[in-house]
């Protein structure tokens, strides 16, 4: 009697397909920051943290530097406590005084500068500068892992300071996380930038996940969320 091994042949091969991020269903959430006016004694700073953040509880801070980028060993010239509890505002840095030296704002998502996740600069002559954020990305998606990009700013050590990532089924908030995370692994790199192997997954095909990058222990230092939807490459042809 002969067997028909058709059939077990396509089913192994669907067990090992690669997935992908479904078209148009990857949404990145990140903070920023950017420096919307000066004197020669102030500077005006818009923020704009993560979907549902109570900056004020959270202990989200405005600091500011002398430099072109951020000393991350030097204490700053001033930091400013956000006291408002909105997810997006201004703070105003008073008592300063504004050469044409060049000046970096970090906004941190927690107490410490090592939580500080976006930063904006104002150049040597009242220059405005590029804007910098953390901010996450999938390199490669399959049913059981799941590559991860990320990059933090100029001169960051992301495992100094504890920073993790977390992936969780469904649409999920760093500020009331479920229990059941898929997964949470620590950056175990010093490099600002890099790619993160998370194994041991069993992902679904058109499911819905979230991704989140943190930069400290607690939930609430989160920096970047990433929401996507998985689809079959072979379904999609």
């Amino acid at each position: 009697m002969k067997f028909n091994t058709s059939n077990i042949n396509t089913i192994a091969l669907k067990e090992f397909q690669p997935l992908a991020v479904a078209i148009e269903t990857a949404k990145l959430n990140t903070c920023k920051i950017e420096i919307t006016s000066f004197t020669g004694e102030s500077i005006t700073v818009a923020f704009s943290g993560l979907p549902a953040n109570q900056p004020s509880t959270y202990k989200n801070f405005i600091a500011i530097w002398e430099s072109s980028v951020i000393p991350w060993t030097v204490t700053p010239l001033k930091v400013i406590e956000i006291g408002v509890n909105t997810q997006s505002g201004t703070v105003t840095i008073d008592g300063l005084t504004i050469t044409y030296n060049s000046y970096v704002v970090g906004y941190g998502v927690g107490s410490g500068t090592g939580n500080i996740c976006a930063s904006a600069i104002l150049g040597a002559g009242g220059i405005k500068a590029p804007l910098s954020n953390v901010h996450i990305g999938i390199e490669n998606l399959g049913q059981t892992s799941l590559s991860v990009f990320y990059q933090t700013l100029s001169g960051y050590l992301p495992k100094e300071n504890g920073n993790w990532i977390g992936l969780w089924k469904g649409y999920a908030s760093p500020y009331n996380l479920p229990p059941d995370a898929l997964i949470k692994t620590k950056i175990d790199s010093y490099s600002n930038q890099g790619i993160v192997a998370l194994n041991n997954l069993s992902l679904g095909r058109d499911t819905e996940y979230t991704l989140i990058y943190f930069m400290g222990a607690d939930n609430t230092t989160a920096a970047a969320i990433l929401n996507f939807n998985t689809s079959d490459p072979a379904s999609d042809k």
